[in-house]
């Protein structure tokens, strides 16, 4: 290996003597917002997939572009966006 190939690997080596920084200790108030935000990404919507896509496109989203026919429904989309909007707001 040259020279200048080996730069490289010397300067991660380096790295390697950085200092640990010790880990924080836990505390029930980090479980606790860690339970809030879990709650936060509990979502009851379906997934369904983009027709057409060969199941390259699907998700909760695609649920909400989707009317209950498979077809595409723009204005569902536009409703779902707002009620989510006002959901935040409540919350």
């Amino acid at each position: 290996m040259s020279e200048k190939e080996q730069q490289p690997h010397a300067e991660s080596a380096k790295q390697d003597d950085r200092p640990m920084i010790p880990e924080p200790e836990v505390e029930d108030k980090h479980r606790e917002q860690a339970a809030r935000m879990a709650e936060s990404y509990k979502d009851e919507r379906p997934s369904t997939v983009m027709p057409g896509s060969d199941g390259m496109v699907s998700g909760t989203a695609v649920a909400d572009w989707i009317d209950e026919d498979g077809n595409p429904d723009p204005e569902r989309a536009e409703r779902r966006a707002r009620e989510n909007d006002s959901e935040t707001v409540r919350e």
